[in-house]
């Protein structure tokens, strides 16, 4: 299996849930007001200001088997968030981020 990883701020989630709906992803894992520090700044844990919603991050997981064919539709649905949102400037960094890494079920 695999784990899919995605960080994103606040203002991408709707975009990501409505891919799951449209992709038949039933199955993930959301986890709001995550905080780190990245190349697209910093983003406390625990935002306290009054725009706390625009301030936090959300991390999306999302277990795939080996026989998912998920993985690919995914990615490329990804792709077409963050070129919308990068608007022909591919240096420009947003608060998206994917990773993949190994997954093994122990209980």
């Amino acid at each position: 299996m695999k784990m899919l990883h995605i960080v994103c701020g606040k203002r991408f989630e709707e975009e990501i849930l409505a891919m799951f709906k449209t992709l038949g992803i039933k199955g993930y894992t959301v986890i709001a007001g995550v905080g780190g520090r990245g190349v697209t700044g910093t983003v406390p844990a625990s935002d306290t200001s009054p725009d706390h919603h625009a301030n936090t991050n959300t991390l999306f997981m999302i277990a795939l088997g080996y026989e998912s064919t998920f993985l690919p539709e995914i990615v490329a649905a990804l792709k077409e968030i963050r070129a919308k949102h990068i608007q022909g400037d591919p240096d420009r960094e947003i608060p998206l981020k994917v990773f993949l890494q190994p997954c093994e079920i122990i209980i």
